[in-house]
């Protein structure tokens, strides 16, 4: 059945826009390169641009204006005010962002930079995903795509990394729980690289469900292994999904399958959330997945949601930086959710990540089964009272 898709954009967020090396700070650029160097062999060091670029986003748009999906409205998000980012940021944090607006440089040496526009930018990424849950809550539709940048999962607390400013899909998570009154939230992060700040934020929280799939470290960050299951209320809540470079379809299908989905049903969540980074693409370089892959997670991710929360489902863009891949990863992403049949997965003769996945199923079945002795428990505290 077909469906409406809110698409949720603003052109400001092009404005965020830094560039190459940073010449302040001769030693950070030393640290990126030896890193780029060691996860990408073949890169160019002498043409290195900064990979956060405007042409992420206007590569999709272009796209869905030329090819539109069926059922697509467009919107435009609202700038997250400091109370909406300070349920997940600090005090110290935000003002050190905010006193970034209209200077240039980067602010660490992983790579993360800004320019004068880039917290205007930052402030609309993390509204959107709040904008599209509230469109959601009050009915309007149920299913949502948020073209945004800079993306978000790297950022922590207190701390910009891996070109993230704000946490944009944990500023959304809170939002539905401390304002719309969602008690249960679940995030599914399918970006190559591992939310490590989404997985800071909620570490010690049982309302927020979190797996996470990700090249294995030493991969950037580096973080999310097996073992990393959460700590005290949160222990358990936490579900990693390391898995080897190469990987293809057929590795996050089994995620789906073997984790995320059984998660699901064990935990019940009343909003699913998705970090949405497309950088498992093969054309950028690591992981062997292609446009077939990423429609078929999000047909099965919007059956997922109609099956557990009533079709409320966000997707918010995280990584991804090749704009070929982006564009057609993207337009199959939004035609999935508009309820568009996938015809076809290309699935590689062989894909080492598969081990791997169920590996980490096995691993994680005794905290998925305690999801589910939680939930049904608290069911019945529930009806008896």
């Amino acid at each position: 059945m077909r469906k409406a898709v809110l698409i949720y954009y603003d052109a400001r967020m092009l404005g965020h826009e830094p560039s190459g090396w940073d010449t302040n700070h001769p030693e950070w650029s030393d640290a990126v390169k030896a890193m780029i160097a060691h996860q990408y062999p073949e890169a160019s060091l002498e043409t290195y641009a900064y990979p956060e670029r405007p042409e992420r986003l206007t590569a999709i748009v272009e796209r869905l204006h030329a090819e539109p999906v069926d059922g697509q409205g467009w919107r435009s998000p609202v700038q997250a005010t400091h109370a909406q980012l300070q349920r997940v940021h600090t005090v110290e944090h935000l003002a050190y962002i905010e006193s970034l607006v209209g200077g240039s440089g980067w602010l660490a040496q992983d790579t993360t930079a800004v320019s004068p526009e880039s917290v205007v930018a930052a402030r609309l990424a993390a509204g959107a995903g709040i904008s599209a849950i509230e469109a959601i809550a009050s009915g309007d539709d149920r299913h949502a795509f948020c073209i945004v940048r800079p993306p978000g999962h790297h950022a922590s607390t207190d701390h910009a990394r891996g070109f993230c400013l704000y946490n944009n899909i944990a500023v959304a998570a809170m939002h539905a729980r401390e304002v719309l009154g969602y008690r249960r939230v679940m995030i599914w992060d399918w970006d190559m690289h591992h939310g490590n700040g989404t997985q800071e934020i909620f570490y010690d929280q049982p309302d927020v469900l979190v797996v996470d799939s990700h090249c294995e470290a030493p991969f950037y960050p580096g973080t999310g292994t097996l073992a990393e299951t959460g700590t005290g209320a949160g222990l358990g809540y936490h579900l990693n999904v390391p898995y080897p470079r190469g990987s293809g379809n057929a590795t996050l299908l089994d995620v789906f399958d073997l984790v995320v989905r059984p998660a699901a049903r064990a935990f019940r969540p009343e909003l699913i959330l998705v970090s949405a980074g497309f950088d498992c693409h093969y054309l950028d370089q690591t992981c062997t997945m292609d446009d077939t892959g990423f429609a078929a997670l999000t047909q099965h991710m919007c059956a997922l949601a109609h099956e557990v929360c009533d079709d409320r489902l966000v997707m918010m863009l995280e990584g991804g930086y090749n704009a070929q891949a982006l564009s057609d990863s993207a337009h199959a992403t939004l035609r999935a959710l508009a309820g568009h049949m996938v015809d076809g997965i290309n699935v590689l003769p062989a894909d080492e990540g598969r081990a791997a996945v169920a590996e980490a199923a096995r691993f994680h079945a005794d905290s998925i089964a305690a999801l589910r002795r939680r939930s049904e428990g608290s069911d019945t505290v529930g009806d008896s009272l």
